[in-house]
Protein backbone atom coordinates (compact mmCIF):
# COMPACT_ATOMS: atom_id res chain seq x y z
CA UNK A 1 0.00 0.00 0.00
CA UNK A 2 1.10 3.10 -1.17
CA UNK A 3 -1.34 5.69 -0.14
CA UNK A 4 -2.73 5.44 3.84
CA UNK A 5 -1.93 7.43 6.42
CA UNK A 6 -2.58 7.64 9.83
CA UNK A 7 -3.95 11.05 10.75
CA UNK A 8 -5.47 10.38 13.88
CA UNK A 9 -5.41 7.97 17.01
CA UNK A 10 -7.68 7.50 19.91
CA UNK A 11 -7.53 5.31 22.96
CA UNK A 12 -9.72 4.38 26.52
CA UNK A 13 -7.64 1.97 28.48
CA UNK A 14 -6.78 0.47 31.77
CA UNK A 15 -3.40 2.32 31.10
CA UNK A 16 -4.40 5.93 29.70
CA UNK A 17 -7.10 7.50 28.00
CA UNK A 18 -4.44 9.74 26.02
CA UNK A 19 -1.37 8.77 24.52
CA UNK A 20 0.80 10.99 26.54
CA UNK A 21 -0.11 8.37 29.78
CA UNK A 22 -0.36 5.32 27.95
CA UNK A 23 3.16 6.18 26.02
CA UNK A 24 4.17 6.90 29.51
CA UNK A 25 3.25 2.79 30.65
CA UNK A 26 4.06 1.36 28.04
CA UNK A 27 7.86 2.34 28.51
CA UNK A 28 7.87 2.23 32.29
CA UNK A 29 6.73 -1.19 31.86
CA UNK A 30 3.52 -0.41 33.50
CA UNK A 31 0.98 -3.61 34.85
CA UNK A 32 -2.80 -1.94 34.71
CA UNK A 33 -4.10 -5.40 37.00
CA UNK A 34 -6.71 -5.76 39.53
CA UNK A 35 -8.59 -8.69 41.16
CA UNK A 36 -11.89 -9.36 39.11
CA UNK A 37 -15.17 -7.87 41.04
CA UNK A 38 -16.14 -11.77 41.54
CA UNK A 39 -12.53 -13.06 42.71
CA UNK A 40 -13.49 -15.37 45.51
CA UNK A 41 -16.49 -17.01 44.18
CA UNK A 42 -16.37 -20.72 43.00
CA UNK A 43 -14.62 -21.19 40.17
CA UNK A 44 -12.47 -17.53 40.39
CA UNK A 45 -10.77 -17.93 43.50
CA UNK A 46 -8.10 -15.73 41.70
CA UNK A 47 -8.73 -13.89 38.58
CA UNK A 48 -6.92 -10.77 37.44
CA UNK A 49 -8.08 -8.77 35.23
CA UNK A 50 -6.80 -5.12 33.50
CA UNK A 51 -10.11 -3.05 33.71
CA UNK A 52 -11.14 0.86 32.97
CA UNK A 53 -11.93 2.57 36.22
CA UNK A 54 -11.53 5.93 35.56
CA UNK A 55 -14.56 6.08 32.43
CA UNK A 56 -17.44 8.13 32.67
CA UNK A 57 -19.48 7.72 29.83
CA UNK A 58 -21.33 10.76 30.29
CA UNK A 59 -18.27 12.69 29.40
CA UNK A 60 -18.40 11.82 26.10
CA UNK A 61 -21.70 10.36 24.54
CA UNK A 62 -25.53 11.57 25.07
CA UNK A 63 -27.56 10.23 27.92
CA UNK A 64 -29.67 8.70 25.16
CA UNK A 65 -27.21 6.70 23.31
CA UNK A 66 -25.60 5.26 26.44
CA UNK A 67 -28.45 3.86 27.39
CA UNK A 68 -29.05 2.41 23.83
CA UNK A 69 -25.30 1.01 23.71
CA UNK A 70 -23.07 -1.61 25.02
CA UNK A 71 -20.11 -0.56 27.57
CA UNK A 72 -17.98 -1.87 24.57
CA UNK A 73 -19.65 0.95 22.16
CA UNK A 74 -19.21 3.84 24.62
CA UNK A 75 -15.16 3.36 24.74
CA UNK A 76 -15.38 3.07 20.88
CA UNK A 77 -17.81 6.35 20.35
CA UNK A 78 -15.02 8.27 23.06
CA UNK A 79 -12.02 7.22 21.24
CA UNK A 80 -13.68 7.78 18.13
CA UNK A 81 -14.35 11.59 19.00
CA UNK A 82 -10.66 11.51 20.40
CA UNK A 83 -9.49 10.43 16.94
CA UNK A 84 -11.39 13.14 14.90
CA UNK A 85 -10.27 15.91 16.80
CA UNK A 86 -6.71 14.58 16.60
CA UNK A 87 -6.74 14.21 12.88
CA UNK A 88 -8.10 18.02 12.57
CA UNK A 89 -10.33 16.83 10.31
CA UNK A 90 -13.34 19.78 10.96
CA UNK A 91 -15.71 18.53 7.66
CA UNK A 92 -15.94 15.07 7.08
CA UNK A 93 -17.55 13.93 3.51
CA UNK A 94 -20.33 12.21 4.10
CA UNK A 95 -20.07 9.63 1.14
CA UNK A 96 -16.22 9.81 1.15
CA UNK A 97 -15.53 8.36 4.81
CA UNK A 98 -16.33 5.09 6.25
CA UNK A 99 -16.73 3.35 9.34
CA UNK A 100 -15.09 -0.17 9.65
CA UNK A 101 -14.69 -1.43 13.43
CA UNK A 102 -13.89 -4.81 14.75
CA UNK A 103 -15.33 -6.28 18.32
CA UNK A 104 -14.86 -9.93 19.64
CA UNK A 105 -17.50 -9.95 22.13
CA UNK A 106 -19.82 -7.30 21.06
CA UNK A 107 -22.42 -6.80 23.09
CA UNK A 108 -22.36 -9.72 25.46
CA UNK A 109 -22.02 -7.67 28.90
CA UNK A 110 -25.61 -6.15 27.95
CA UNK A 111 -27.05 -9.67 26.77
CA UNK A 112 -25.67 -11.15 30.20
CA UNK A 113 -26.86 -8.45 32.52
CA UNK A 114 -30.45 -8.46 30.92
CA UNK A 115 -30.40 -11.96 31.47
CA UNK A 116 -29.38 -11.65 34.96
CA UNK A 117 -32.28 -9.23 35.71
CA UNK A 118 -34.73 -11.63 33.59
CA UNK A 119 -33.89 -14.72 36.24
CA UNK A 120 -34.27 -12.03 39.36
CA UNK A 121 -36.84 -9.73 38.10
CA UNK A 122 -38.83 -11.31 35.65
CA UNK A 123 -39.66 -9.50 32.40
CA UNK A 124 -39.12 -5.86 34.68
CA UNK A 125 -35.44 -6.43 35.11
CA UNK A 126 -34.74 -6.77 31.21
CA UNK A 127 -33.63 -3.65 29.25
CA UNK A 128 -35.95 -3.02 27.10
CA UNK A 129 -33.03 -1.68 24.78
CA UNK A 130 -31.19 -5.46 24.43
CA UNK A 131 -31.50 -5.83 20.89
CA UNK A 132 -29.93 -2.23 19.97
CA UNK A 133 -27.22 -2.92 23.14
CA UNK A 134 -26.66 -6.22 22.33
CA UNK A 135 -25.89 -5.58 18.52
CA UNK A 136 -22.03 -6.02 17.62
CA UNK A 137 -22.65 -3.41 14.56
CA UNK A 138 -24.09 -0.78 17.32
CA UNK A 139 -20.95 1.60 18.38
CA UNK A 140 -20.36 1.53 14.17
CA UNK A 141 -23.31 2.70 13.70
CA UNK A 142 -23.33 5.33 16.56
CA UNK A 143 -20.29 6.63 15.23
CA UNK A 144 -21.59 7.34 11.76
CA UNK A 145 -24.88 8.91 13.39
CA UNK A 146 -22.87 11.49 15.36
CA UNK A 147 -20.79 12.47 11.96
CA UNK A 148 -24.22 11.89 9.58
CA UNK A 149 -22.35 9.80 7.82
CA UNK A 150 -23.09 7.66 4.44
CA UNK A 151 -20.04 5.60 3.12
CA UNK A 152 -19.03 2.35 3.76
CA UNK A 153 -20.23 0.75 7.73
CA UNK A 154 -19.14 -2.40 8.60
CA UNK A 155 -18.33 -4.69 11.95
CA UNK A 156 -15.90 -7.39 11.47
CA UNK A 157 -16.14 -9.81 14.32
CA UNK A 158 -12.45 -12.41 13.91
CA UNK A 159 -11.90 -13.13 17.23
CA UNK A 160 -8.70 -11.29 18.60
CA UNK A 161 -7.52 -10.18 14.73
CA UNK A 162 -10.66 -8.24 14.63
CA UNK A 163 -9.26 -4.85 14.97
CA UNK A 164 -6.00 -5.77 12.20
CA UNK A 165 -8.92 -6.92 9.89
CA UNK A 166 -11.21 -3.56 10.33
CA UNK A 167 -8.22 -1.52 10.00
CA UNK A 168 -7.00 -3.60 7.43
CA UNK A 169 -10.33 -3.71 5.69
CA UNK A 170 -10.30 -0.07 6.15
CA UNK A 171 -7.12 0.28 4.57
CA UNK A 172 -7.72 -1.51 0.91
CA UNK A 173 -11.33 0.76 0.51
CA UNK A 174 -8.53 3.66 0.91
CA UNK A 175 -5.79 2.26 -0.91
CA UNK A 176 -8.63 1.24 -3.90
CA UNK A 177 -10.01 5.04 -4.10
CA UNK A 178 -13.42 3.63 -2.74
CA UNK A 179 -13.45 6.32 0.06
CA UNK A 180 -11.49 9.54 1.33
CA UNK A 181 -11.01 8.91 5.14
CA UNK A 182 -11.88 5.67 7.23
CA UNK A 183 -12.50 6.01 11.07
CA UNK A 184 -11.49 2.43 11.94
CA UNK A 185 -10.63 0.54 15.03
CA UNK A 186 -11.83 -2.19 17.50
CA UNK A 187 -13.69 -1.94 20.86
CA UNK A 188 -14.60 -4.92 23.68
CA UNK A 189 -15.63 -5.00 27.00
CA UNK A 190 -13.92 -7.25 30.02
CA UNK A 191 -16.72 -6.94 33.00
CA UNK A 192 -18.98 -9.76 32.59
CA UNK A 193 -18.60 -12.04 34.55
CA UNK A 194 -19.88 -15.84 32.94
CA UNK A 195 -16.74 -14.75 30.16
CA UNK A 196 -14.44 -14.19 32.99
CA UNK A 197 -15.30 -17.19 34.62
CA UNK A 198 -15.65 -19.55 31.64
CA UNK A 199 -12.11 -18.36 30.46
CA UNK A 200 -10.54 -20.16 34.14
CA UNK A 201 -12.82 -23.02 33.17
CA UNK A 202 -11.49 -23.38 29.74
CA UNK A 203 -7.64 -23.21 31.66
CA UNK A 204 -7.21 -19.46 29.66
CA UNK A 205 -5.44 -18.07 33.13
CA UNK A 206 -3.92 -20.53 35.82
CA UNK A 207 -6.02 -20.06 39.46
CA UNK A 208 -2.20 -18.04 41.26
CA UNK A 209 -2.26 -15.64 43.44
CA UNK A 210 -0.13 -12.95 42.25
CA UNK A 211 -1.38 -10.06 39.62
CA UNK A 212 2.12 -9.78 38.37
CA UNK A 213 1.95 -13.24 37.31
CA UNK A 214 -1.09 -12.73 35.32
CA UNK A 215 0.01 -12.10 32.16
CA UNK A 216 4.09 -13.07 31.48
CA UNK A 217 4.66 -13.12 27.65
CA UNK A 218 7.48 -14.99 26.04
CA UNK A 219 8.28 -15.73 29.95
CA UNK A 220 9.01 -19.41 30.87
CA UNK A 221 7.12 -18.86 34.01
CA UNK A 222 3.79 -17.68 31.78
CA UNK A 223 0.44 -18.43 33.50
CA UNK A 224 -1.66 -17.64 30.93
CA UNK A 225 -4.19 -14.52 29.84
CA UNK A 226 -4.89 -11.30 31.68
CA UNK A 227 -8.50 -10.31 30.49
CA UNK A 228 -8.34 -6.70 29.37
CA UNK A 229 -10.88 -4.20 27.94
CA UNK A 230 -10.75 -0.86 25.92
CA UNK A 231 -10.91 1.05 22.50
CA UNK A 232 -8.35 2.03 20.20
CA UNK A 233 -9.54 4.02 17.06
CA UNK A 234 -8.06 5.33 14.15
CA UNK A 235 -8.56 7.98 11.13
CA UNK A 236 -7.04 6.62 7.97
CA UNK A 237 -6.82 9.15 5.26
CA UNK A 238 -5.40 9.28 1.68
CA UNK A 239 -2.39 9.99 2.16
CA UNK A 240 -1.64 12.54 -0.69
CA UNK A 241 -4.94 14.36 0.83
CA UNK A 242 -3.42 14.59 4.34
CA UNK A 243 0.01 16.28 2.99
CA UNK A 244 -1.75 18.17 1.31
CA UNK A 245 -3.52 19.65 3.74
CA UNK A 246 -0.46 20.00 6.08
CA UNK A 247 -2.07 16.92 8.60
CA UNK A 248 0.20 15.53 11.01
CA UNK A 249 1.19 12.27 9.80
CA UNK A 250 1.31 9.62 12.35
CA UNK A 251 2.26 6.50 10.01
CA UNK A 252 1.33 4.42 7.18
CA UNK A 253 -0.10 1.16 6.70
CA UNK A 254 1.68 -0.42 4.41
CA UNK A 255 0.77 -4.35 3.70
CA UNK A 256 -2.23 -6.19 5.57
CA UNK A 257 -2.24 -9.77 5.21
CA UNK A 258 -4.97 -11.88 6.45
CA UNK A 259 -5.49 -15.93 6.66
CA UNK A 260 -6.89 -18.90 8.56
CA UNK A 261 -4.59 -21.29 10.59
CA UNK A 262 -7.60 -24.01 10.57
CA UNK A 263 -5.84 -25.86 12.66
CA UNK A 264 -8.03 -25.84 16.23
CA UNK A 265 -10.67 -24.06 17.75
CA UNK A 266 -8.53 -22.04 19.92
CA UNK A 267 -4.66 -23.27 19.70
CA UNK A 268 -2.96 -22.20 16.68
CA UNK A 269 -1.06 -24.98 14.23
CA UNK A 270 1.89 -26.24 16.68
CA UNK A 271 5.18 -24.90 14.38
CA UNK A 272 3.16 -21.45 14.20
CA UNK A 273 3.61 -22.65 10.35
CA UNK A 274 0.71 -20.23 9.21
CA UNK A 275 1.80 -17.85 11.70
CA UNK A 276 4.76 -17.13 9.29
CA UNK A 277 2.53 -17.28 5.92
CA UNK A 278 0.35 -14.20 7.37
CA UNK A 279 3.62 -12.38 8.66
CA UNK A 280 5.06 -13.30 5.05
CA UNK A 281 1.92 -12.17 3.11
CA UNK A 282 1.73 -8.55 5.19
CA UNK A 283 5.40 -8.00 4.33
CA UNK A 284 4.38 -9.19 0.55
CA UNK A 285 1.49 -6.97 0.24
CA UNK A 286 3.91 -4.03 1.90
CA UNK A 287 6.98 -4.87 -1.01
CA UNK A 288 9.28 -5.37 1.91
CA UNK A 289 11.38 -8.22 2.95
CA UNK A 290 11.91 -9.34 6.72
CA UNK A 291 15.06 -7.66 7.24
CA UNK A 292 13.57 -4.22 6.72
CA UNK A 293 11.23 -4.86 9.71
CA UNK A 294 12.89 -2.64 13.30
CA UNK A 295 10.59 -4.41 15.96
CA UNK A 296 7.62 -6.87 15.48
CA UNK A 297 4.81 -6.27 17.97
CA UNK A 298 3.49 -10.06 19.03
CA UNK A 299 -0.04 -11.61 19.86
CA UNK A 300 2.00 -12.85 22.52
CA UNK A 301 -0.56 -13.77 24.80
CA UNK A 302 1.31 -15.22 27.62
CA UNK A 303 -0.34 -18.40 26.96
CA UNK A 304 1.74 -21.47 26.41
CA UNK A 305 0.41 -23.36 23.26
CA UNK A 306 0.27 -19.22 21.61
CA UNK A 307 3.61 -18.30 22.85
CA UNK A 308 5.61 -21.35 21.85
CA UNK A 309 3.67 -21.16 17.92
CA UNK A 310 4.40 -17.41 17.81
CA UNK A 311 7.90 -17.94 18.75
CA UNK A 312 8.91 -20.27 16.43
CA UNK A 313 7.52 -18.60 13.39
CA UNK A 314 9.32 -15.41 14.39
CA UNK A 315 12.37 -17.31 14.92
CA UNK A 316 12.20 -18.69 11.61
CA UNK A 317 10.88 -15.55 9.53
CA UNK A 318 13.42 -13.14 10.88
CA UNK A 319 16.76 -15.95 11.27
CA UNK A 320 18.56 -14.07 8.98
CA UNK A 321 18.84 -10.34 10.22
CA UNK A 322 21.90 -9.14 11.48
CA UNK A 323 20.75 -8.60 14.95
CA UNK A 324 18.39 -10.45 16.85
CA UNK A 325 14.70 -8.50 15.76
CA UNK A 326 13.45 -6.65 19.03
CA UNK A 327 9.67 -8.21 19.83
CA UNK A 328 7.07 -6.78 22.27
CA UNK A 329 3.54 -7.56 23.41
CA UNK A 330 1.73 -4.81 25.04
CA UNK A 331 -0.44 -8.02 27.24
CA UNK A 332 1.48 -7.67 29.85
CA UNK A 333 0.53 -3.86 30.53
CA UNK A 334 -3.30 -4.14 29.79
CA UNK A 335 -4.27 -7.62 29.47
CA UNK A 336 -5.98 -9.39 26.63
CA UNK A 337 -8.22 -6.72 24.67
CA UNK A 338 -9.81 -9.01 22.94
CA UNK A 339 -11.03 -7.45 19.71
CA UNK A 340 -9.08 -4.86 20.48
CA UNK A 341 -5.48 -7.00 21.02
CA UNK A 342 -4.32 -5.68 17.71
CA UNK A 343 -5.13 -2.01 17.53
CA UNK A 344 -3.70 -1.80 20.99
CA UNK A 345 -0.23 -3.94 20.04
CA UNK A 346 -0.32 -1.11 16.89
CA UNK A 347 0.01 1.60 19.53
CA UNK A 348 2.44 -0.38 21.36
CA UNK A 349 4.23 -0.04 18.47
CA UNK A 350 3.66 3.85 17.35
CA UNK A 351 5.00 4.46 20.98
CA UNK A 352 8.10 2.64 20.52
CA UNK A 353 8.35 4.50 16.70
CA UNK A 354 8.10 7.70 18.96
CA UNK A 355 10.88 7.39 20.89
CA UNK A 356 13.04 5.33 18.98
CA UNK A 357 12.94 2.69 21.60
CA UNK A 358 11.29 -0.39 21.52
CA UNK A 359 8.62 -0.99 24.98
CA UNK A 360 9.65 -3.61 27.40
CA UNK A 361 7.17 -6.71 27.78
CA UNK A 362 5.69 -5.98 30.86
CA UNK A 363 6.34 -8.52 33.90
CA UNK A 364 8.48 -10.41 31.43
CA UNK A 365 11.54 -11.59 33.63
CA UNK A 366 12.79 -15.18 32.13
CA UNK A 367 12.38 -15.79 28.63
CA UNK A 368 11.51 -18.69 27.27
CA UNK A 369 14.39 -21.01 25.69
CA UNK A 370 12.69 -21.63 22.53
CA UNK A 371 12.41 -17.42 22.01
CA UNK A 372 15.83 -17.06 19.52
CA UNK A 373 14.94 -12.93 19.02
CA UNK A 374 15.18 -10.06 21.50
CA UNK A 375 12.24 -10.04 23.86
CA UNK A 376 12.99 -6.92 25.51
CA UNK A 377 12.29 -6.71 28.94
CA UNK A 378 12.99 -4.80 31.93
CA UNK A 379 13.45 -1.23 30.16
CA UNK A 380 13.21 0.18 26.48
CA UNK A 381 15.55 -1.06 24.08
CA UNK A 382 16.59 2.05 22.17
CA UNK A 383 17.12 1.32 18.60
CA UNK A 384 15.96 2.74 15.26
CA UNK A 385 11.90 2.07 14.23
CA UNK A 386 11.00 3.01 11.36
CA UNK A 387 9.33 0.31 10.30
CA UNK A 388 6.94 -2.21 12.49
CA UNK A 389 5.25 -5.35 12.09
CA UNK A 390 2.04 -5.75 13.91
CA UNK A 391 0.50 -9.51 14.71
CA UNK A 392 -2.96 -10.10 15.69
CA UNK A 393 -3.99 -13.94 16.35
CA UNK A 394 -7.27 -15.40 17.10
CA UNK A 395 -9.44 -18.44 18.30
CA UNK A 396 -11.01 -20.02 15.40
CA UNK A 397 -7.59 -19.78 13.34
CA UNK A 398 -7.79 -15.65 12.36
CA UNK A 399 -4.73 -15.09 11.46
CA UNK A 400 -3.85 -11.71 10.57
CA UNK A 401 -0.48 -9.01 10.74
CA UNK A 402 0.72 -5.97 9.33
CA UNK A 403 3.32 -3.64 8.12
CA UNK A 404 3.25 0.11 9.74
CA UNK A 405 5.77 2.70 8.71
CA UNK A 406 6.55 5.93 10.30
CA UNK A 407 6.02 7.87 6.64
Amino acid sequence: MENVAITGMGVISSIGSNFDEMNRNFAEAHVAVQAAPWAGDEGLEYAWVSLINDFKPEDWIDQKVIEGTDPSAWYAIAAAKQAVQDSGLEDLDPRRTAVILGTALGGMESIAASQQGLDAEGSKGASRKMQLQALPSMAASQIAMHWDLHGPLLTLSTACASAHDAIGTAARMIEAGMVDVAITGATDSARCKIQILTMGLYRMFSQQPDPYKACLPFDVNRTGVMPGEGAGMLVLERADRAKARGATIHGRIRGYGSLADAYHPSSPEPEGKWEQVVMEDALADAGMAAEEVDALFAHGTGTHVGDIAEAKAINRLFANTDEPLPVASVKGHLGHTAGGAGVFSLFGGMASMKANAVIPNAGTKDVDPVVEFHAVINEPHETKVETIQVNAFGFGGQNASMIVTRD
